[in-house]
């Protein structure tokens, strides 16, 4: 089972699969949307999605409207520094949001409560 985490910027990325991976779990980094999207349709496994509001292309919001187009959706959490994250229509699918600069220990809580309830009980 692995998390799915979509960042455009290298070095968050780098820096939150470095701490993911630490804390145990798989990670499956995309630098955008795009290879995002790629990656669910070929790894199964997923079991969240950390994702970037704000990228290049296409948004946060936009990506998992589009991956949950298909037969599965696993759970997600938003990440952005700036989005009015309740405008963003995602709330009836259960995803969560995590304020960036967001702390390792917040990220974690967060991570382990959607492994374990599948999404809710976070926001």
């Amino acid at each position: 089972m692995s998390i799915l985490l979509v960042e455009d910027e290298t070095k968050v990325r780098e820096s939150l699969v470095t701490l993911l991976r630490a804390a145990g779990y798989r990670v499956v980094s995309a630098a955008s949307a795009e290879e995002a999207l790629e990656s669910l349709r070929n790894n199964r496994k997923v079991r969240l999605m950390l994702v970037d509001q704000f990228m290049p292309g296409m948004s946060g919001e936009e990506f998992l409207r589009k991956a949950w187009s298909e037969e599965r959706r696993p759970p997600a959490l938003i990440m952005t520094a700036v989005a009015p994250w309740r405008t963003l229509g995602l709330l009836e699918f259960g995803v969560g949001y995590l304020r960036k600069p967001i702390s390792g220990d917040l990220l974690l809580g967060a991570v382990e409560t959607y492994m374990k309830e599948g999404g809710s009980g976070w926001a």
